[in-house]
């Protein structure tokens, strides 16, 4: 059967998915039952085997597991940092300086602007900074997860020194439609980044939901009612991932019995620092956050060891407690990717490129670009490859209808931002619920009204300026 001719039963598996997550509240389970609609919708009765070997291909997908090793070894770093109690020198720093909620929360911000060399990064490093003092502060985990989602991701795009930067600009370089725009790669995104409506809504909104400019509502008021009520910080399907265990427990890892008994570490700034310093170093020098946080963990290895900071035996227990907190992170990149690739079998992206077309005008495209490739991504969490197969196709249509080759490309990024911070199976909105230690799908929906808020305004803006631009 041709994945092409299923029309609109492509639509199915990705609406099933909505529905499953919401009814279960089971990530995994849901992306593996709406993957295998795909298959089976695909190739009928004898969908079995090419399941099989779709789930095998999945597994072993280079592109994925290269995220999947970053995963891992950001959650050994993360333990690292928190069991040498360095995460915690650095929130008794800013604790000087900070004294409200609000505060936390402006901290919270402020770091996902600094921080604006790789939304990895961003993550981890809040995260770590702030989680403590928001704590303290009764912050629900659901808002602090929504700023550290908001500003990462968007900042990265804004600021233009990061791995996406390099992405698209190699994209838009090969396109010869966007040598009206500049001569250069890099030329050619700076100066469509006027046009990146939904990164910049992102950033200041979530300033003004921290302000109270905006006011709370949906999941994130619900998850203030419950703090409020004497409720805990996390809604109850997040209990597990904040619970503490021996972690001599975790995936058999072999202890001694001085690891054990080992006191907590004093806590001291440099333990902190010094390794994220490397981190951030690293990831610039070697321009891979791999090999980043790599050379963070061999730094913590090589001071924390000779200071008697950790034991050896603490030191592998650390590290096997942060591989089992990835372990859903990576589950859930695994699973995705067998999902995305059963919606590009049955031709979901050429579905909705082919129903959107014969409304594509000057006026019309640039809105409906956003639209289009932000439903794509969101539906398939295929932020990197989706924009690069629509950016062909959008582009001359643009070029042929006369519309503004900016203003596209700029609703072109935002879409894959859109994608990347709404998408409840994303990378980032993985990373950041991990980090945040929350339900990624508690999270997800607690911020639909905030998204649902900026995606409206951004596809406003699209549509007037496309009407002032054509």
């Amino acid at each position: 059967m041709d994945g092409g001719n299923l029309g609109i039963i492509t639509l199915i598996p990705a609406l099933s998915f909505f529905v499953f997550a919401f009814v279960t509240r089971k990530c995994i389970l849901s992306i593996m039952l709406s993957g295998l609609m795909g298959y089976m919708f695909y190739y009928g009765p004898g969908f079995f085997m090419p399941t099989m070997d779709a789930i095998v291909d999945a597994a072993s997908d280079w592109d994925n597991n290269y995220i999947v090793i970053i995963c891992l070894l950001f959650g050994c770093l993360v333990q690292l940092l928190r069991q040498s109690n360095g995460a915690t020198a650095m929130g008794n720093w800013a604790r000087n300086y900070v004294k409200s909620q609000k505060q936390v929360l402006l901290l919270t911000w402020l770091c996902g602007i600094i921080i604006f060399i790789d939304d990895y990064l961003s993550i981890l490093v809040t995260a770590n900074t702030v989680l403590p003092l928001a704590d303290e502060h009764k912050t629900p985990r659901e808002m602090l997860c929504y700023i550290i989602n908001t500003t990462s991701a968007p900042v990265c795009l804004i600021i233009p020194i990061s791995a996406w930067v390099v992405f698209f600009s190699g994209i838009f370089g090969e396109q010869a439609e966007a040598a009206v725009v500049g001569s250069s790669a890099m030329e050619i995104y700076y100066h469509i980044m006027p046009y990146f409506f939904y990164p910049f809504l992102c950033v200041i909104f979530v300033l003004l939901v921290i302000l109270g400019v905006v006011p709370k509502m949906g999941g994130i008021k619900k998850a203030y009612e419950r703090v409020a009520a004497g409720g805990p910080l996390w809604p109850e399907s997040s209990a597990a991932q904040n619970q503490s265990g021996e972690l001599g427990e975790v995936l058999g890892a072999i202890t001694d019995d001085k690891a054990k008994e080992e006191a907590a570490a004093e806590p001291h700034l440099w333990a902190f620092l010094v390794p994220m310093a490397v981190v951030i170093v690293s990831t610039i020098w070697l321009g891979d956050i791999l090999y980043g946080v790599a050379l963070g963990i061999f730094t913590c290895f090589i001071t924390y060891l000779p200071t008697r900071t950790m034991s050896l035996g603490k030191f592998c227990d650390a590290c096997y407690k942060g591989l089992e907190d990835m372990l859903f992170i990576a589950a859930v990149l695994v699973t995705s990717l067998f999902f995305r690739n059963s919606i590009n079998l049955i031709g979901l992206p050429d579905y909705l490129i082919e129903v959107a077309a014969p409304f594509m005008n000057a006026a019309w495209l640039p809105a409906i670009a956003f639209v289009l490739i932000g439903l794509v991504c969101f539906a398939t969490a295929n932020i990197w490859s989706i924009p690069a197969v629509c950016t062909p196709i959008i582009l001359p249509l643009a070029a042929a209808t006369g519309a503004s080759i900016p203003l596209t490309l700029g609703a072109v990024i935002s879409a894959a931002c859109f994608g990347a911070q709404a998408c409840f199976y994303s990378d980032v909105t993985l990373l950041s619920a991990s980090a945040c230690r929350i339900n990624n799908v508690d999270y997800a929906v607690a911020q639909l009204p905030y998204i649902g808020i900026v995606t409206a305004i951004t596809l406003v803006m699209y549509i007037v300026a496309g009407f002032v631009m054509a």
